[in-house]
């Protein structure tokens, strides 16, 4: 079956248990570097929230074997956990003074993401760009952040450069950086065999790499950005340092021993982020680094 006949049939199914005061579609979702997903929304009378449900992964469980009927159980069942118990605000959203405090910056790859910088305000900063979002707590929708888009700055009647202004007080308050070094960062996902593999191999080479990310793990990259963030990194490293891009939610620092990595590291880089990471987590093929004397980061040629 198609990925276009899934979704139309999926659709279908849907709609007839969910009723005729009930409204489904489907659209199309650009995500992180230009990946495209396909979510599904269910919107019934007097609803004006609604989670939007990928088919993308359904479609996958489709082609594993699972059939049609279990399949729509399921996007039913993340439907009805996600629903809000009540009708949600959104009108808070047009002022301008409710939402200021809560305005952060994360980091993307600005040639993967060229058409969506055509319709965000955003901030070239290396090979990359800032650009900015709301980030949200809510007691119905829980955690997250909405993209901001040109049309809610003419909304606002901002700009660009207030946007940034807000974001380097609020992102540094709302999502703490979290610096720590390599063992503590994989301490939850490793064995204490490898761990100590790990420390033994640090030891032996006199390099100690770092993680930079923020508290929440969550488009921690940006904490490059943070005042002060990487001078303290260079007193812990004892020095300058290479910031090598894991992620959009994080990055690797490792000590600049003064014999030079460059392509080495990119190449490493850009192998990671081929077998490692989904596409829309790649942050950039290219290493940097930061020079301890002078404050500043460079690209790694």
């Amino acid at each position: 079956m198609k990925f276009e006949t899934f979704m139309e049939t999926v659709t279908v199914k849907v709609q007839e248990i969910a009723g005729a005061d009930a409204s489904v579609h489907v659209h199309e979702v650009r995500k992180n570097n230009n990946v495209l997903l396909h979510g599904m929304t269910i919107l019934r009378k007097g609803q004006n929230v609604s989670p939007t449900i990928y088919l993308d992964g359904f479609f996958d469980m489709l082609k594993e074997g699972l059939d049609m009927e279990y399949i729509v159980r399921k996007i039913l069942e993340v439907y009805v956990r996600g629903l809000p118990r009540d009708k949600v605000d959104m009108e808070f959203f047009r002022d301008y003074d409710r939402v200021r405090e809560r305005i952060v910056y994360r980091l993307v790859n600005r040639e993967k993401n060229a058409e969506l910088l055509a319709d965000i305000p955003h901030v070239d900063f290396l090979d990359l760009s800032i650009c900015f979002c709301y980030s949200y707590e809510h007691p119905e929708l829980g955690e997250g952040m909405i993209l901001i888009h040109n049309n809610h700055v003419e909304m606002w009647k901002t700009c660009h450069r207030e946007l940034m202004r807000l974001a380097e007080r609020n992102t540094p308050r709302l999502m703490p950086a979290r610096l720590c070094g390599m063992d503590l960062a994989l301490k939850e996902i490793l064995e204490e065999e490898a761990l100590e593999e790990l420390r033994q191999l640090q030891q032996e080479t006199g390099k100690y790499l770092h993680v930079l990310s923020n508290e929440k793990r969550c488009q921690g990259a940006a904490a490059i950005l943070y005042p002060g963030v990487l001078a303290e990194a260079a007193g812990r490293l004892r020095g300058s340092f290479y910031i090598l891009p894991s992620s959009i939610h994080e990055v690797i620092l490792l000590p600049d021993d003064g014999r030079g990595h460059g392509e080495g590291l990119h190449e490493m880089i850009a192998e990671i982020n081929r077998s490692q990471l989904r596409e829309e987590e790649v942050l950039s093929d290219y290493a940097y680094r930061y020079d301890a004397v002078t404050g500043k980061i460079k690209e790694v040629l």
